[in-house]
């Protein structure tokens, strides 16, 4: 009995003391981000302030309405190429429509939010 025990111990010291792999840890990194290099000034020509926009003027409408499933939304927008404006709806899980009409004169986009029942 006292044999298996010390030949059991010794298998547990011999598995112990053997090494389980060869892992080197990677090298740390000298910086995580590259240093931009600083390039001579270009002649920097300015943007034009409001370039002719390709499409326009547009106006399409899109919309889905699946009875099966329940769906049903809708988007209708147009522009001519100064304003855009248009409304989307979408029938929320509740029952309700969110309604959303929206439009940008070159000011920002302005939205108003309502709901239908």
């Amino acid at each position: 009995m006292s044999a298996k025990i010390v030949l059991v111990a010794a298998m547990v010291g011999l598995i112990a003391a053997a090494p389980q792999y060869n892992y080197e840890p990677p090298q740390a990194p000298s910086s995580l981000y590259e240093t931009p290099l600083v390039a001579e000034p270009q002649n920097i020509v300015p943007a034009v302030v409001n370039p002719p926009m390709e499409g326009m003027p547009y106006d399409f409408t899109w919309g889905v309405e699946d009875g099966e499933s329940g769906n049903a939304f809708s988007h209708v927008e147009n522009s001519d190429g100064q304003t855009t404006q248009g409304e989307y709806r979408v029938l929320l899980p509740d029952g309700r429509t969110q309604v959303v009409k929206f439009y940008d004169n070159g000011d920002g986009f302005n939205a108003e939010v309502t709901y239908e029942k």
